[in-house]
C-alpha cells in the first residue's frame, strides 16, 4: 500500500474488525454492509478485499451458506501501523492534550479510541509517557463540568432534527423558557454550547450546555434555515457570541501590547496597522457584540475603541458602573 493511502489503511482495518464482530454474532458481513459502511463503491470494497488478501495475506474466505466473509484463522491479525518519529510525538503529545479535556462528556470515547490507535501502532522510535513528562506539559484552562446526559441529549436532537422545549439559566443568572431547533453543537473555551433557532426571537443564536435546567421534546421534526454554516456562524461570531448585525469595529493598542495582539489569531477578520509611535490599530468585522465588550474591557487602560460608536459608548457606560461599584 502507498504511504499516502490512509482512507483505505483505515478501511481493511475495519473490515477486519467488521468480520470478526460477524463471527461473534452469527451475521457476517458482505460487500453489500461495507459499501454501507464506507459510503464507497462495490468496486472500491472489491480492490480493498483483493489487498487484504493478496499484501496483507488475510485468510478471508466468504461463506455461501451465511451470505458473508469470514476468517479461516481466528488468530489473524493485521501487521502494525509503523509510525515516523514525527508521528510518534504528535501522538504522544495528542494523548497528553487529553488530559486537557478531563471532565468532559468526549473525554472517556476518545482515551478510548486513542488507546486502540496504540495498540496498532509500531515504530522506530518509542516515546515513553515520561519522557513527554519531563519535555512537554500542559496547563490545564478553566472548564464547565457538562452533565453527560444534557449532551446525549442535545446530539441526539441535533441528529434527528427536533424540536425542543427548554429552560434556560441566562449568563446573568436569569431563568427563561425557550423553543428550539437544535443545529449544532461546538467546544468552546472549556464549555459546550449548542447552536439552535431561537423560534421566537427569529434568529440562530448559542446556548452553554451547561445552563439547560430542564429539555423537553416537542414531538416534531424541523427543517434547517437555508444556507445555514455553522462554520460561518462561528467566523462571523467573536468567540461564541453571534447571530447579530455585523459591525465594522477599529480599536487602538498601545505599544506594550502591540506583539501579544498581533501575534494571536482573534478574529477571522482580523487586520492590523502599524503605527509610527508604536500602537497597533486592529480592524476586523464581526456580528458579536457582548464577548467583543468583555474582550475589550480586559485590555483597559491600554485599548481605545475608535469604532463604532455604539461600542465605544457601552465600553463608557461598562466602566462608570465598574467605577460605582468601587464606591
Amino acid at each position: 500500500m502507498k504511504t499516502g493511502s490512509r482512507p483505505q489503511y483505515y478501511r481493511i482495518r475495519r473490515m477486519v474488525q467488521m468480520v470478526r464482530e460477524g463471527a461473534e454474532t452469527g451475521s457476517l458481513p458482505n460487500s453489500s454492509d461495507f459499501m454501507n459502511e464506507f459510503e464507497v463503491s462495490r468496486r472500491t470494497v472489491a480492490r480493498d478485499l483483493d489487498f487484504l488478501r493478496d499484501e496483507e495475506r488475510a485468510p478471508l474466505a466468504y461463506d455461501d451458506a451465511r451470505h458473508g466473509f469470514r476468517l479461516t484463522d481466528e488468530t489473524y491479525t493485521l501487521p502494525p501501523v509503523r509510525i515516523s518519529r514525527k508521528e510518534a510525538f504528535s501522538f504522544g503529545l495528542a494523548r497528553k492534550l487529553l488530559a486537557h479535556y478531563e471532565g468532559t462528556p468526549l473525554h472517556l470515547d476518545m482515551r478510548s479510541v486513542l488507546d486502540k490507535i496504540a495498540e496498532s501502532l509500531e515504530g522506530d522510535v518509542t516515546i515513553e509517557p515520561d519522557w513527554l513528562s519531563e519535555h512537554v506539559g500542559v496547563l490545564p484552562e478553566d472548564r464547565v463540568r457538562i452533565d453527560p446526559e444534557v449532551w446525549a441529549q442535545l446530539a441526539g436532537f441535533v441528529e434527528r432534527r427536533e424540536a425542543i422545549r427548554a429552560t434556560y439559566q441566562t449568563f446573568d443568572g436569569r431563568v427563561s423558557e425557550y423553543e428550539l431547533h437544535p443545529y449544532h453543537l461546538i467546544a468552546y473555551h472549556g464549555n459546550w454550547y449548542l447552536m439552535a433557532w431561537n423560534v421566537e426571537k427569529k434568529r440562530v443564536a448559542t446556548f452553554a450546555l451547561s445552563r439547560f435546567r430542564r429539555i423537553e421534546a416537542m414531538g416534531q421534526t424541523f427543517t434547517r434555515l437555508a444556507g445555514f454554516s455553522p462554520e460561518t456562524y462561528a467566523r462571523q461570531a467573536f468567540g461564541i457570541v453571534g447571530g447579530e448585525k455585523p459591525i465594522r469595529v477599529r480599536l487602538l493598542f498601545d505599544p506594550k501590547l502591540a506583539v501579544y495582539i498581533t501575534e494571536r489569531q482573534w478574529h477571522p477578520s482580523q487586520e492590523f496597522l502599524a503605527r509610527a509611535d508604536g500602537c497597533v490599530e486592529m480592524r476586523m468585522e464581526t456580528t458579536g457584540r457582548k464577548e467583543l465588550v468583555r474582550w475589550v474591557l480586559s485590555w483597559m487602560p491600554d485599548v481605545k475603541v475608535l469604532a463604532p460608536k455604539s461600542l465605544r459608548d457601552r465600553i463608557v457606560d461598562k466602566l462608570r458602573d465598574g467605577l460605582r461599584a468601587q464606591q
